[in-house]
């Protein structure tokens, strides 16, 4: 590992150390807690030409298992105010919509699909990046970024706004690619993390907690849950085989999105044996 002087890691403080995973793709890590960061220009890793790289049967799938994640968290009370970051299309949103809550979100607009005409009839919404939007001067009882926070360009910036606009008892949840998965050392610079030219940073369980904490949160638990990003070590491993710069990235192709659906079980018995891979870090953060 090759020190670099001139960068400290945005969540602690420490310098950050070169770490070549591949002869093509270099990163900069923290020694402390893990934090990464990418610069293109060193780890450019083969990316897609564009943020959106996925399939929409997937994220219908994401989608469901996330909001059954989000409902046993939200609070007892309803209708409530919930935020969302990085809505995209507005699918989630509008479930919560339809249930009765109000729904507020905010979108840079990186993925180039239509938002649902209800929802931008319906919801209260704000485009522009974090740094740049002003949060509604509301107090939400649930904020949350379904795999949002590696994209921006100053989460520090975005975690004091989500703790100033949180409420009572609320929650604040957040889905991101896990920095210290095992997948980024076996599959190097074919992890499917490494396709987004966008994600620009990957967090661990104690560099997010660090920031969180510095942020204003009293109460900060993370873990990796087993049912995110399902395809992901397919399409890493397909990558190895694939060097794809086309505008979607790998999953463009229709046959490797059947090979995603045939083997996707078998991703879930290595994942239940071997933890330490999955590729998700879940993060539920709160105030008192």
């Amino acid at each position: 590992m090759h020190t670099n002087a001139k960068e400290r890691c945005e969540a602690c403080g420490a310098r950050m150390t070169d770490w070549r995973i591949s002869p093509d793709c270099v990163l900069s890590r923290c020694p402390d807690c893990f934090h990464i960061k990418r610069d293109l220009q060193r780890c450019y890793a083969h990316a897609r030409k564009h943020a959106w790289g996925g399939s929409s049967f997937f994220d219908k799938i994401r989608t469901y298992l996330t909001m059954r994640r989000l409902n046993g968290l939200l609070p007892g009370k309803k209708p409530l105010k919930i935020l969302e970051i990085g809505f995209g299309s507005g699918r989630m949103l509008l479930k919560f919509l339809v249930r009765g809550h109000a729904v507020y979100g905010i979108e840079a607009e990186m993925l180039e699909i239509d938002i649902n005409e209800r929802l931008k009839k319906e919801g209260t919404l704000y485009f522009g990046t974090i740094e740049n939007v002003d949060f509604p001067e509301e107090e939400f009882d649930v904020i949350y970024g379904i795999h949002v926070i590696e994209h921006v360009e100053n989460p520090e910036t975005l975690f004091k706004k989500c703790c100033e606009a949180l409420g009572k008892d609320g929650v604040v949840y957040f889905l991101t690619p896990n920095g210290m998965s095992k997948g980024l050392a076996l599959f190097k610079d074919a992890w499917w993390n490494l396709e987004d030219p966008t994600h620009i940073r990957f967090f661990s369980d104690k560099s997010v907690t660090t920031m969180l904490h510095k942020a204003g949160f009293t109460s900060v638990e993370t873990g990796s849950p087993i049912w995110d990003s399902l395809t992901l070590e397919i399409n890493s491993m397909l990558r190895y085989f694939i060097q794809n710069s086309k505008k979607h990235g790998v999953l463009e192709n229709t046959g490797i999105k059947i090979i995603d659906a045939v083997l996707i079980p078998t991703v879930f018995v290595i994942r239940s044996i071997y933890p330490p891979i999955r590729p998700t870090l879940e993060i539920i953060a709160k105030k008192t």
